[in-house]
């Protein structure tokens, strides 16, 4: 990310916010399935009702991934290299 303009940059922050919030929403929706699969099989042994399935959660908007975008920012923005050479440094010197 050396030579990247402030623009690219943006977008590149844009890409992992969205890449992070879609493999996020995917996890939940598997837990969500398995969950419910295995609430049917049990209902199924015990010869009961099948639960309705719950639903899905949302689908990661535009918002979703400007917010976490922005959050990605902050976090990187607030990184300073004073910082990180004084930490590095000290923890040689131990």
């Amino acid at each position: 990310m050396s030579n990247m303009t402030p623009f690219e940059i943006r977008l590149e922050l844009l890409k992992m916010a969205r890449d992070m919030l879609t493999e996020e929403y995917h996890g939940k929706r598997e837990i969500v399935n398995q969950e419910w699969h295995t609430k049917v099989e049990e209902a199924n042994r015990n010869n009961a009702t099948a639960p309705a399935h719950p639903g899905y959660p949302a689908f990661p908007n535009e918002s979703d991934v400007i917010a976490k975008a922005t959050a990605l920012n902050g976090f990187v923005s607030q990184v300073q290299s004073d910082n990180i050479k004084t930490h590095y440094t000290s923890s040689l010197k131990k």
